[in-house]
């Protein structure tokens, strides 16, 4: 499969590992001889280098290289890893300063740090500079790659060994396998790169002036499935991603009194995105007679490509595959046939984004402190051009492009103000309240549909017909694609939002060594979509008009000094809210959280922690609707979701020779919701029955069907089945590492680390697996520094990084049809593939790997 630009590697003959590791080793070695070698002894860290008059300079590099060793799947070992063989520049620093006594014309220190340079997935530079009480300035560059390949991820599931005929059906001369998905459709690998910088002019002043910019871009290939049909099918675009943002901000803080400050902001935001899609390169599969390369899978669908996609009147005799011209090409498609050669979308979007602040920050008030804010923002959204077409054949017609304006409005008005009074030496009461309010208005129009088709008549209906072309622009109000409005007509859109919080508190320290902390906050939460946007949503509805959600919530904290080397601090949060937006929306949120830490002796830590979050939404799915007739019954919902962590950890430091830290956490998250779904079960390709549905019974053990929920255009058949959707995801993780220094040059370190997930989950498609729900990733490693010399230091280090998931896993009960009647039968009763029959990885590739990774570098301090 031709993947092009979404190679997993970085240049991987930038340097080869055999010669990687020669390089590295003969670095050590020479800095290793020189060391044993009086007659040539290494530069010590006393020997200045060249510095400004009244200046002292220090730096350090730390060079070296790795050698990365992958079996099994380099997708995934990207995706968790994602690090390459070749020399790398580890770490640098530089830092100067001016020397006591003396003054510097520009700086009185400069300093600057770098990591990761040569190839690491991360890597980062940083410059501070400053003069007394006339300057600082801080600048910072970061990078990062980011790679994700985790295949089971929206993979549709096909079935193997289905194929199409080569040559007439009769006497077929060979056979096109029908293709899975073997990559993630929404595959990634893309980089980051950003800039900050920040100057602060008279720092101490009573007015001090503030100036920043910072860049954030984003850019790279990735894969997303087109979201709505064009030409015949659903297809895996590759996307160019290209985002980035420009932030600049200026502000002024005056200090008119000792203890307040007012600072008034200016930030300007603007955001440009330049993606734009094309085909990925593994749709294309067949060749056309003239050789152009095209696409006829529609990448989800568990049925291999059928003559019912071509023009039945121009298909002729000529077979729907015939054999490449050329041994191991492409195979050649009737031209009749639907297919697509090239496809561009793009939707290059501006938006301008100022936004206006005034902070104030105050305890010039004796007893009191308080600080509040108020922001405005006036945003502009534009997409001048949107451009959507495709070429290739589908029905009578060779292309068809549409065309579109769209821009909007955001407008935000925030305000946020806290207030702390100490009414008593050991008491304290505060309130905090914010309030934001978002609009934003929008309007799309398509503004064109140009279609380009071939006559229809017999013969002609082809891709290769060579005559003129049938020019069709669609008239005003025609409609287009879904989503979209009709060509030539405004389709206006608003969404909004308004949050109004009050928190109030009181904090008490009963003794010296213990402190409670009660509060009561209340939240409105009200959302508006759609025309009208300023009346509750009508009943049945799920769009014009507002939602309300009312929030009340209580926290209690309270923080213990049990001894001099134990402190336990814990918090509980009790919330209620009348109303939910989504299905999934918490009704009920129930948060504990506890944390100690205990110091039996100076050079021992032992800390623990324990963090539950429990939210519940028992109510029916829109009440209202179901009471008035007008939506059919589909509760109660009663979701249930929790996320429950506890961990502990020790560090014990009895001398500088040796040290233990040991790290174990189990957490848990967990989701159910009862839903109705369509099981899938379709007919199977050239063979008698269905591909098979899962399947759930009721308490009879009859088929649990949702009811008054049919097929569209009957009353009577009903399309989906009734489960108790859920997914849960228990993981013990722990680590142990062990530092041993027998003597001052030598420090070294080995440990190891590990992470078990013990998982499952409704499968509500027959063929999926558990995959990442029921893995083990594991990576001991070993550290070691020799400071062969005073400012030499040698280190290596070895990783082991291993990735498995475990075994088998699928529904339990699949059918091949959807109704009362439908027999309900073990999954693995069937002569089709389902989870439970397949390989443990799925109907695409496997995930398993393992790597062995050792780094080595000299760190030269000078």
């Amino acid at each position: 499969m031709n993947t092009g630009w979404f190679s997993r590697r970085f240049n991987p003959q930038l340097l080869p590992v055999k010669s990687c590791g020669i390089a590295i080793a003969a670095l050590a070695a020479v800095s290793i001889a020189a060391a044993q070698d009086p007659a040539n002894p290494l530069p010590t860290p006393e020997t200045q280098i060249s510095a400004p008059n009244g200046y002292v300079i220090h730096q350090t590099v730390d060079l070296g290289g790795r050698i990365a060793n992958t079996t099994g799947s380099g997708a995934m070992y990207d995706t968790l890893v994602n690090m390459q063989s070749g020399p790398r520049v580890l770490g640098e620093t530089f830092e100067m300063r001016v020397l006591p006594g003396k003054k510097g014309s520009l700086v009185d220190t400069m300093s600057a740090i770098g990591s990761g340079f040569g190839g690491d997935p991360y890597n980062f530079a940083r410059l501070n500079a400053s003069k007394g009480k006339i300057y600082d300035f801080t600048g910072l560059f970061r990078r990062d790659r980011q790679y994700f390949d985790y295949d089971l991820l929206g993979n549709p599931n096909i079935p193997t060994g289905q194929s199409i005929p080569i040559g007439p059906s009769s006497a077929p001369t060979g056979s096109f396998a029908w293709p899975q998905v073997e990559q993630s459709p929404f595959l990634f690998n893309t980089v980051r790169r950003m800039t900050d910088t920040n100057l602060t002019l008279l720092p101490l002043s009573k007015v001090t002036y503030r100036a920043g910019y910072s860049q954030n871009v984003m850019e790279g290939p990735s894969l997303s499935p087109s979201g709505y049909q064009f030409a015949k099918y659903d297809a895996i675009l590759q996307e160019y991603e290209r985002n980035s943002t420009d932030d600049f901000t200026g502000a002024i803080d005056w200090k008119p009194v000792k203890g307040t400050t007012l600072t008034f902001e200016e930030e300007i935001d603007h955001y440009k995105a330049d993606s734009f899609f094309t085909l990925a390169p593994s749709d294309f599969v067949v060749q056309e007679p003239d050789g152009t390369k095209a696409a006829i899978n529609d990448y989800d669908s568990l049925k291999p490509y059928s003559k019912s996609a071509c023009n039945a009147n121009s298909i002729g005799a000529t077979p729907l595959l015939s054999a490449p011209p050329t041994p191991g090409g492409l195979p050649v498609i009737n031209p009749a046939c639907a297919v697509v050669t090239s496809y561009l979308r793009s939707q290059p979007t501006r938006i301008f984004y100022p936004t206006e602040i005034l902070h104030l920050q105050s305890s010039s008030i004796k007893s009191i402190a308080m600080n509040g804010d108020l922001r405005y923002t006036q945003a502009n959204m534009n997409l001048p051009n949107y451009y959507d077409s495709y070429q290739g054949l589908n029905g009578t017609t060779r292309s068809l492009t549409y065309t579109g304006t769209a821009s909007a409005k955001r407008q935000v008005v925030a305000a946020d103000y806290g207030i702390v009074w100490q009414a008593m030496p050991n008491f304290n009461l505060s309130e905090q309240v914010d309030f934001s309010s978002a609009h934003q208005p929008g309007t799309t129009i398509m503004t064109g549909v140009t279609t380009l088709s071939t006559p229809v008549t017999a013969g002609n209906e082809t891709i290769n017909y060579a005559g003129a072309l049938t020019t069709t622009n669609a008239a005003a109000g025609a409609s287009t694609f879904e989503g979209s409005g009709s060509v030539g007509t405004p389709l206006p859109g608003y969404f909004g939002q308004s949050f109004l919080t009050n928190q109030v508190t009181g904090s008490w320290d009963a003794t010296s060594r213990t402190t409670f902390s009660l509060a009561y906050r209340y939240r409105i939460h009200t959302i508006a979509q759609g025309s009208p946007h300023n009346v509750p949503l009508p009943v049945g509805a799920t769009t014009n008009g507002t939602v309300t959600i009312h929030e009340n919530s209580a926290i209690f904290n309270a923080a213990l000094r049990l001894a001099a080397n134990w402190n336990l601090n814990g918090t509980v949060e009790i919330l209620y809210a009348d109303n939910a937006f989504t299905p999934v929306g918490a009704r009920q949120t129930k948060h504990y959280r506890v944390h100690t830490l205990y110091r039996p002796r100076p050079w021992a830590t032992i800390s623990g922690a324990f963090n539950d979050l429990e939210r519940h939404n028992n109510t029916n799915n829109n009440q209202s609707a179901v009471a008035a007739g007008d939506d059919p019954y589909d509760g109660p919902l009663n979701h249930v979701d929790h996320s429950r962590v506890v961990s502990l950890g020790a560090v014990l430091m009895p001398n500088e020779h040796y040290g233990l830290d040991l790290n174990y956490a189990y957490s848990d998250v967990y989701a159910a919701t009862n839903i109705c779904y369509d099981n899938g079960a379709q007919n199977a390709p050239g063979v008698a029955g269905v591909l098979p549905g899962t399947a759930s019974t009721n308490n009879s053990g009859a088929p649990n069907l949702c009811p008054g929920i049919y097929t569209r255009g009957s009353t009577t058949q009903l399309a989906d089945w009734f489960a108790r959707d859920f997914m849960d995801a228990p993981t013990q993780s722990g680590s142990v590492a062990l530092s041993v220094s027998p003597v001052k040059q030598i420090h070294s370190s080995l440990g190891y680390r590990i992470s078990a997930v013990n998982g499952s989950q409704f499968f509500n498609d027959a063929r999926a697996v558990n995959g990442s729900l029921n893995s083990t990733y594991q990576s001991p490693f070993v550290k070691v520094a020799w400071t062969i010399h005073p400012g030499w230091i040698w280190r290596a280090e070895y990783n082991f990084y291993g990735y498995g998931e475990g075994g088998p896993s699928g529904p339990q009960d699949c059918s091949t049809s959807t109704s009362v009647t439908s027999t309900v039968v073990p999954c693995t009763s069937l002569p089709y593939q389902t989870g439970l029959t397949e390989s443990p990885a799925g109907l695409t590739a496997p995930r398993n790997f393992h790597a062995n990774n050792v780094t080595m570098a000299v760190h030269y301090e000078f």
